[in-house]
């Protein structure tokens, strides 16, 4: 391992450290609302004592967790002699999910799962406990997944980033870790699965010509004990893997993991920031990055929607990334998507 491959994969440790302490504050500030109603009220509570406190603690911490990318791709690429074209807009990447429904949406859908639990026949015990497990597990995917979505947008509106490098620590697992170490492409989708804490780290053009991962799967399969290995593998895979098989060629890398799709659509689309308050949905934004406020014919009042929305859709950064692989986008053109859907500024 080189020099900057080490370094690399410092400060996408850094990085990963930094959204993990953001998630695990929101994380606690959604258990203790959690905590502070008794299972047998949990039901007819839900909508006042824990379903603001879930949006509120989530949507800040998204913002929070994007914020970090500019710096952090920054720092990654300082010894390149070209700098970002465009800024991150943190609060764009708050209070909605990764696959474009808001936080009011996913944490009114966690309600409507505890009812059918509860009208399932399950314990308000047992209801209480393993709604805190899923509202956790959303609450911890939804941040990482701004803060990933906010590293590649960072990535790509700098020119001197050809791509990035997946940064995997221990305990993971085998789906991740057979990752560990890839170069891709600053137009990838990156592949997670639920409550995932991996992390990416902008490599330059050098560095994708030298081809050197700062990480790769062998070397942490080898980190791990033997016990550790079984678990993580399964008993059987770990000894193939010790017997010197292919780690990529026993797991497969893919099972389980999927780019974000929002129920099948063609398109991925997000409704959070169209309102006319909001940047996106309050202005056209220019290819020049100037601004154009759209006039009344292009609003229109959804039932149930306090303030009047853009009548043109916003597509989320994956659906962008996802058209950008499709037709062949290059960097330019993938920025200034970026910006119109006011992800960049």
């Amino acid at each position: 391992m080189t020099a900057p491959a080490i370094e690399r994969a410092a400060l996408g440790r850094d990085h990963q450290d930094a959204t993990q302490l953001i998630v695990r504050r929101a994380a606690d500030e959604v258990q203790r609302a959690w905590r502070e109603v008794a299972p047998d009220a949990l039901a007819s509570a839900y909508p006042e004592a824990i379903e603001p406190a879930f949006v509120r603690a989530v949507g800040s911490a998204q913002v929070a967790a994007a914020a970090l990318a500019g710096g952090f791709v920054d720092q990654a690429l300082a010894d390149t002699d070209e700098g970002a074209v465009a800024s991150v807009v943190p609060a764009s990447f708050g209070g909605v999910t990764a696959g474009g429904m808001s936080l009011d949406w996913l944490a009114k859908a966690l309600h409507l799962w505890l009812l059918e639990q509860l009208l399932a026949g399950m314990s308000s015990m047992d209801a209480h406990q393993a709604g805190l497990r899923r509202a956790l597990t959303y609450a911890s995917t939804e941040i990482s997944d701004a803060a990933r979505s906010a590293v590649q947008i960072a990535e790509t509106a700098h020119p001197g980033a050809a791509g990035h490098e997946r940064v995997v620590r221990l305990p993971a697992c085998d789906r991740c870790v057979v990752l560990a170490g890839k170069f891709y492409r600053y137009s990838t989708g990156f592949l997670r699965h639920p409550r995932c804490d991996c992390t990416m780290v902008p490599v330059s053009r050098a560095e994708w010509r030298d081809g050197k991962p700062g990480t790769e799967p062998g070397a942490l399969f080898e980190q791990m004990s033997e016990a550790e290995q079984n678990r993580r593998f399964g008993t059987a895979n770990a000894e193939t893997i010790r017997m010197g098989g292919d780690i990529a060629q026993v797991v497969n890398a893919r099972s389980g993991m999927a780019t974000v799709k929002s129920f099948g659509r063609t398109l991925q689309v997000t409704t959070t920031g169209t309102t006319k308050r909001a940047l996106y949905g309050g202005y056209e934004i220019r290819p020049d990055g100037s601004l154009r406020r759209r006039t009344d014919a292009e609003l229109h009042k959804e039932p149930g929607r306090r303030y009047r929305t853009t009548k043109a859709p916003r597509l989320t950064p994956g659906e962008i990334f996802r058209l950008g692989d499709e037709f062949g986008w290059g960097r330019e053109e993938l920025v200034r998507q970026l910006r119109r859907y006011a992800y960049l500024r």
